[in-house]
């Protein structure tokens, strides 16, 4: 079952409570999440943040990395859409859908970097199998970080969002051909990056 973006449930799942309902732990700690309070945060984290990382581990089937990569991007979901409320089994089942639309957004993140990888629009990279993926997804996120922003964002909206170069063009102000332009010089140069950060990994083994 594929579930919806968080940006669409988000602020109907966590339900608001009566202004008349008493004052409550949660309700005081949602509350003060929702102002960005770094004490409230700091409690969300250690009362909250271990049970989610069990889940994502599970989830996972163990991936560290791709577990943590969930749980970040859980937290700023979490940051922008919470509600104060009142009861715990709730607001427990939100953070459960939270939590897996972040897994899933970033799962979909690394299938579509994959997909260039496999369709060779990056050569010569050697096809990725169950055994090494994590391993190119760690070198492929090395690789993304150390690309310019302009770059690394122009490569996201092809290769994760599936945009068109088309309206990637429309949206940027600017022409098509400057578009697929700029795709190839991004693609050269992650591909050069990528085979860097291998071959140094490579190396160390």
């Amino acid at each position: 079952m594929t579930l919806p973006r968080t940006e669409t449930f988000a602020p109907t799942v966590l339900p608001f409570s009566s202004p008349e309902a008493p004052e409550s732990p949660l309700r005081t700690l949602t509350t003060d999440l929702a102002r960005g309070d770094d004490a409230a945060w700091m409690r969300f984290h250690c009362e909250y943040g271990p049970s989610l990382f069990r889940q994502l581990l599970a989830a996972t089937h163990g991936d560290h990395d791709l577990a943590s990569e969930a749980l970040q991007q859980a937290y700023l979901r979490i940051a922008r859409h919470v509600r104060p409320c009142d009861a715990d089994g709730q607001f427990a089942a939100w953070l459960r859908l939270v939590t897996r639309s972040a897994l899933s957004d970033c799962r979909r993140r690394r299938r579509g970097f994959f997909d260039l990888l496999r369709r060779r629009a990056i050569e010569p990279v050697e096809e990725a199998d169950d055994a090494n993926d994590g391993q190119l997804a760690l070198a492929l996120e090395a690789s993304l970080v150390a690309l310019a922003p302009e770059q690394r964002a122009l490569l996201e909206a092809k290769y994760y969002r599936r945009e068109s170069v088309q309206h990637i063009a429309e949206h940027l102000g600017v022409s098509v051909k400057a578009v697929e332009s700029r795709l190839t010089r991004a693609r050269a140069e992650l591909r050069e990056r990528l085979q860097t950060t291998l071959t140094n990994h490579s190396a160390h083994d």
